[in-house]
């Protein structure tokens, strides 16, 4: 009788070091501190909601488009999130971030203990789904996306018993969503594709159309309707069609997944496709052609735009737990049955110990503080412009360019920024890209705009051609940034730095947001 309660006790202080373990995981894949290049943006440009007079409609940060209307898809998140740094600083910023990553793995939890039945088998595929989520988890409004898709996922997981909660719920997911997030489309284009597949795979039994596609058309037409709520109404929509269809590969995370490159970064990626790709192919669960084609959807979708992964990882939750639960519930079960359950609880601890250790000291100097790297951000060169007074019309390096709004304007306007086809013209985008890869014409960001500063990273290809450029001046320079200035335009400013009245450059060993 000792022995049973002792063992029955074991297995307890199993089942809490194993949830112990998952959300120390996941404080650490959702705590990373690195400034991402629009945080500045994402905490600093919306300072007032939209029904105040101080909201801005229109793109006033820049000198190339400054009457051009700004249509900002994530106002309200930006409003929290700058809200949030105003009352809690940095802490507050990094806290919010983990709390919206514990309310999507509350939800993704939900799916894969409904879908399978063995614990461990539960454990480390959460495990890896975050893994894979991390490469989205930085400071955005991403995290809203991330959350109501899981959401949308699971009541169509739980359909028809979530038919009467729908029709309550949807409508106010669709105002929010619409409201925190440009990607809000991706609600309206899950339930199409759902509907879609619903009909093809009821067309393979009776050759009829299901008796839940009306409810479920009904959904969506009453999202796409509250959606309409918002400061722009319908031209948001039209906005969301136009930036959608914009092909954007010089923008890392726009760019389509390269096996041959990323490998080494996505790692967890990979296991997972193989993972669901495996428990489909080779289950004894009959398959689910509706929910196999939305996950072959979004790992489409991971694959020809990278920031896509995390939305694949999260559709995996919800189809691929049940088929791995079939083919290795059996065989992972008996191997923990033949460890001792000391064995378990110790590498449980031990994994707990480490990765609290990783979460607050791996590759960070303050964990409470957002960290701004001296190697990617150019400090020094932005101290240089803003202790010394420069002013003028900046054209920046894109993921520096939100960053100098914050420390430069109202003194330097942009050329362009982060928002993109937020707050410019197509034209504007085609001619500051052709400048920084010197593309055709690479010079008419020079000629047609009264562009008097240029900051860009080293790397950029012009940066040779703006050095051997008569009307233009090299000024100051690091490792990573080069700051030219127009000869006629900065003449005073250029003979007082050679006369030595102007404070030198210095770059910080370690910075912190906002700084």
């Amino acid at each position: 009788m000792n022995w049973k309660l002792d063992t029955i006790g074991q297995d307890r202080v199993i089942r809490l070091l194993a949830v112990a373990a998952a959300l120390v995981f996941c404080v650490h894949v959702f705590s990373d501190n690195k400034a991402d290049v629009d945080l500045w943006g994402n905490a600093g440009f919306v300072k007032a909601p939209a029904w105040d007079p101080a909201f801005r409609h229109t793109n006033s940060f820049s000198f190339t488009e400054p009457a051009h209307a700004w249509v900002n898809h994530e106002w309200l998140a930006e409003y929290i999130l700058h809200v949030t740094h105003e009352r809690f600083g940095n802490p507050g910023l990094l806290a919010f971030k983990i709390f919206m990553g514990f309310c999507l793995v509350l939800v993704l939890y939900t799916a894969i203990k409904s879908e399978c039945s063995s614990p461990p088998i539960r454990f480390l595929f959460l495990l890896l789904v975050v893994s894979t989520m991390g490469y989205g988890f930085s400071t955005r409004p991403h995290h809203f996306t991330y959350f109501f898709y899981a959401l949308f996922l699971l009541l169509l997981k739980k359909w028809p018993q979530s038919r009467v909660f729908c029709l309550f719920l949807v409508p106010i997911i669709g105002v929010l969503w619409a409201n925190l997030h440009g990607a809000f489309f991706i609600g309206a284009l899950l339930l199409a594709v759902y509907m879609i597949l619903e009909i093809t795979k009821s067309s393979h039994v009776n050759d009829t159309v299901p008796r839940h596609i009306p409810e479920l058309a009904a959904v969506l037409g009453m999202f796409v309707l509250a959606s309409l709520i918002n400061p722009y109404g319908i031209r948001l929509w039209s906005f969301i069609f136009e930036s959608f269809t914009m092909f954007r590969p010089y923008l890392s995370e726009w760019a389509p997944f390269n096996r041959l490159e990323q490998v080494l970064i996505h790692p967890d990626f990979i296991a997972l496709a193989v993972l669901s790709f495996v428990g489909i192919c080779f289950s004894r669960k009959p398959q689910d052609i509706t929910w196999a084609g939305i996950l072959a959807v979004a790992f489409v979708g991971a694959i020809v735009l990278r920031r896509n992964i995390p939305l694949f990882a999260i559709t995996a939750s919800f189809v691929v737990p049940r088929y791995l639960d079939d083919i290795a519930a059996k065989p992972v079960n008996a191997l923990l049955t033949s460890l001792s359950r000391r064995v378990i609880i110790v590498f449980l601890c031990a994994f707990i110990l480490v990765t609290s250790v990783a979460a607050f000291f791996f590759n960070k100097v303050n964990p409470f503080e957002m960290e701004v790297r001296q190697d990617r951000f150019p400090g020094g060169v932005v101290h240089f412009m803003k202790e010394n007074r420069l002013s003028g019309n900046a054209l920046v390096f894109f993921d520096w360019a939100e960053y100098s709004i914050w420390q430069l304007y109202p003194d330097c306007t942009q050329f362009l920024d982060g928002r993109f086809s937020d707050a410019y013209s197509k034209a504007t985008i085609e001619d500051y890209f052709n400048f920084l890869y010197c593309g055709k014409n690479w010079d008419n960001a020079l000629k047609n705009y009264p562009t008097d500063i240029v900051l860009i990273h080293r790397g950029n290809p012009v940066y040779r051609k703006m050095t051997s450029r008569d009307d233009w001046v090299l000024v100051c320079q690091n490792n990573i940034a080069a700051l030219f200035l127009k000869k006629d335009v900065h003449a005073d400013f250029i003979a007082k730095l050679v006369s030595g009245q102007l404070r030198a450059p210095r770059t910080p060993p370690i910075a912190f947001f906002p700084e």
